[in-house]
């Protein structure tokens, strides 16, 4: 298979790698040709023993451990606009619970509109709807499962793709803003990708992740992750990753390690 171009390849790359994001991050800011689409499930594994405190440091706590798994599908509406939907469902055990609980559900809808495009650089807007099934931490039973209030994020992308020696390379940067409609703090979220192809076949990803609580001194949260992970294309339309990712630094946060693995599809 020949090298592909540093447009062509970097669009598919971007969504791959943002799909498969911890943070919850859906697409990179290009966006997909009219009539096409794709189709993504990813599972993550994570685990904690340890939390950043209010300032930062590094405390011990008992035992966190959480699986997920999700599905994300896009679809090219034009060339210009991509309308996106996600759902997770997972489980996650914390401290002494007696069992795993059910508390990981949630749901989106969006779209990526593209604002700007030339010379390798694209520029667009993201606004997405986000509904989240959340349980009291020490309820054993279904009885607290429910929805929490909606939240509305809107997202600013830009992406680059360019030549790094004789590979094929991209820079993604996305800023957004997660608002909460209910209670809770909102949040200001910061992702940067950098990709390179130093084979026909294979994708290497190294990603930061940032979210940080807009909220009161009571509320106040951070978290830092770093994610490397190799995407390796079986064909044309069927492409695997796997990869790990940590918190780096945070505040009021759990210090998580895990791994993730994914299988996508474009159609």
């Amino acid at each position: 298979m020949s090298r592909r171009t540093g447009g062509h390849w970097a669009r598919q790359a971007l969504i791959v790698a943002a799909a498969c994001w911890p943070t919850g991050a859906l697409a990179g800011a290009w966006t997909l040709p009219e009539g096409t689409g794709q189709a993504i499930i990813t599972g993550l594994y994570s685990t904690a023993d340890s939390v950043f405190d209010a300032h930062s440091a590094v405390t011990e706590r008992p035992d966190f451990e959480k699986g997920t798994v999700s599905l994300l599908l896009e679809y090219g509406l034009t060339d210009s606009l991509t309308l996106i939907g996600s759902g997770e469902i997972g489980s996650e055990r914390d401290g002494d619970l007696p069992a795993a609980r059910p508390s990981v559900f949630d749901a989106s809808l969006g779209a990526r509109l593209r604002l700007f495009e030339a010379d390798g650089v694209v520029v667009s807007g993201q606004l997405s709807a986000r509904l989240e099934r959340a349980q009291a931490v020490g309820d054993e039973g279904f009885a607290g499962l429910d929805w929490t209030a909606p939240q509305i994020e809107p997202r600013l992308l830009a992406g680059y793709g360019f030549s790094l020696g004789d590979y094929p390379a991209f820079v993604d940067t996305q800023a957004g803003y997660r608002l909460a409609l209910g209670d809770g703090p909102d949040e200001v979220r910061l992702d940067v990708t950098f990709g390179i192809r130093p084979w026909d076949d294979i994708v290497l990803l190294a990603q930061s992740f940032s979210t940080v609580s807009a909220g009161s001194d009571g509320d106040s949260y951070a978290y830092h992750k770093a994610q490397g992970s190799l995407v390796y294309d079986l064909n044309d339309r069927w492409s695997l990753q796997a990869g790990g990712f940590a918190t780096v630094a945070g505040q009021n946060a759990l210090r998580e390690r895990g791994l993730i693995s994914a299988v996508w599809y474009r159609f």
